[in-house]
C-alpha cells in the first residue's frame, strides 16, 4: 500500500496509461530493492562472521567470549544432564512399548473409518474451486512474487537476528571463566554499555543444587531472550576477583552457591541456593521459587536489546578489519644478495667483473692464482 500511495502522489495524472504503469512499476521495483538492501542477510552475516571465535562447545562473538577460557561444563552438571537424558530415553521407550501392546478397539476403528470417509467427501467438495488455481492472474503474479521475496527476506533477517543474539549470549546459558564473569555481567567500571538484565549463577562444581539450577536456567534462557544468563565457578570467582566482588556484590562475599540478579551493571540482590531449594530435598531447586524471585526483581525480559547495542566492537575497528580484509597481506620483500654494488637487486650469488667493492675484488682470476701462490 505504501508504494501505491507514493505512486499516486508522484505520477502525473495527465500522462498516458502506459506511461503511468511504467512509472508505477519502477516505483514498486525501487521500493522492493530498498527492502532487500535493508534485509541483506548475506552481507550482514559475512560482516559478523569475521568477529566469531570458537569457544568450548559453541561459537560466539569475540567481544563477548574468550575462546581460550570460556565455555565448558562442570562435573555435577554433566552427571545430572546425562541422568536426565537417560530418564527421558527410558520414558520414551516405555511409552512406545505401552502403545505397542495395547490393541485398538473396534469402536475406535469404526469412528476413524467414518472420519476418513468424511474427509474424502470434504476433499471432493473442493473440486469445484480448482479452476481458481489454474486461472492466470496476469500482472498480479509479479506483485505476488515481490511480496513473497520481501517476506522471505524478512524471515531470513529474523533468523540472522536470532543467530547474532546467540553469538552475544542472549537466548542461551553459558559458562564463563572466573576472571571474566563479573566483567561480562557488566559489574566492572570499565564496561561500556553493560547488558541490561543478567542472571549470574556462582555455582559449586560438586553441588547437585547448582546443576539443577543450571538446567532450569537453560529453559528460562529460551523463553526470556532479553536476559543474559551466565554461570561461573563461585569459589574461583571470589578468590581471583576478591577485590571486585567486595565492591560490586551486595553482601560482598555471599554464601555459595548463589544466584545474583543484575540490572544495568548493578547487582541488586543475591540469593543463596539453599533459599531456593526444597526443605526436604536440598539437591533440587524449586523452579517456581527461582522464577518468582527473578520476576519480582524485574530481571526476566523476553525482548533482547537492539542489534546495534549487542556488539561492543567499535565501528572504526570493524572498518579497519574490512580494510585489512580487502587489501590482503602485505607483500613479502625479497632478500637480495649483498654484492656491494649500489642498486643491484639480484637474489643469487654473483660477482661484478671490474668493480672492486668491500664484498668482492672485481677480478675473474684472483691475484694469488696469477702469482702462483694459491
Amino acid at each position: 500500500e505504501d508504494h501505491r500511495t507514493l505512486a499516486s502522489q508522484v505520477i502525473d495524472p495527465t500522462l498516458d496509461s502506459c506511461c503511468q504503469r511504467e512509472l508505477e512499476s519502477e516505483i514498486k521495483g525501487n521500493a522492493f530493492r530498498r527492502v532487500l538492501r535493508r534485509h541483506d542477510v548475506v552481507a550482514e552475516r559475512e560482516r559478523r562472521r569475521r568477529h566469531l571465535v570458537d569457544a568450548t562447545g559453541f561459537q560466539g562473538c569475540r567481544c563477548s567470549y574468550d575462546p581460550e577460557q570460556d565455555g565448558g561444563e562442570y562435573a555435577a552438571l554433566n552427571a545430572l544432564r546425562a541422568a536426565t537424558q537417560r530418564q527421558m530415553i527410558g520414558d520414551t521407550i516405555g511409552e512406545a512399548y505401552c502403545g505397542f501392546i495395547v490393541a485398538p478397539s473396534t469402536e475406535t476403528d469404526g469412528k476413524e473409518h467414518k472420519s476418513g470417509e468424511e474427509n474424502d467427501n470434504n476433499s471432493d467438495s473442493d473440486d469445484e474451486f480448482d479452476y481458481l488455481l489454474d486461472e492466470d492472474l496476469g500482472g498480479q503474479n509479479e506483485e505476488l512474487q515481490m511480496i513473497e521475496e520481501q517476506r522471505r527476506a524478512e524471515l531470513e533477517m529474523d533468523m540472522l537476528e536470532r543467530e547474532i543474539e546467540l553469538q552475544h549470549g542472549y537466548g542461551t546459558h553459558r559458562q564463563m571463566h572466573p576472571t571474566r564473569s563479573l566483567k561480562v555481567a557488566g559489574l566492572s567500571r570499565g564496561v561500556r554499555d553493560p547488558p541490561p538484565f543478567v542472571a549470574l549463577h556462582l555455582f559449586d562444581s560438586q553441588s547437585d543444587a547448582s546443576a539443577s539450577l543450571d538446567l532450569y536456567l537453560e529453559e528460562l534462557a529460551l523463553q526470556f531472550r532479553g536476559t543474559k544468563f551466565i554461570r561461573s565457578d563461585g569459589h574461583m570467582t571470589l578468590a581471583l576477583e576478591s577485590s571486585l566482588a567486595q565492591k560490586v556484590l551486595p553482601r560482598g562475599r555471599p554464601d555459595l552457591p548463589a544466584l545474583v540478579a543484575i540490572k544495568d551493571g548493578v547487582a541488586i540482590q543475591t540469593s543463596p541456593l539453599k533459599l531456593l531449594t526444597d526443605r526436604n530435598d536440598n539437591e533440587n531447586i524449586v523452579k517456581e521459587a527461582v522464577h518468582d524471585w527473578l520476576r519480582q526483581l524485574n530481571v526476566l525480559h523476553e525482548r533482547p536489546p537492539a542489534l546495534e547495542a549487542l556488539c561492543h566492537i567499535r565501528p572504526e575497528e570493524a572498518a579497519l578489519l574490512d580494510h585489512l580484509a580487502q587489501s590482503g597481506p602485505p607483500p613479502q620483500q625479497e632478500e637480495y644478495f649483498r654484492c656491494g654494488v649500489p642498486g643491484c637487486q639480484k637474489t643469487f650469488f654473483h660477482q661484478h667483473v671490474g668493480l672492486e667493492t668491500a664484498e668482492q675484488s672485481g677480478l675473474v682470476v684472483s691475484e694469488s692464482q696469477v702469482l702462483g701462490e694459491g
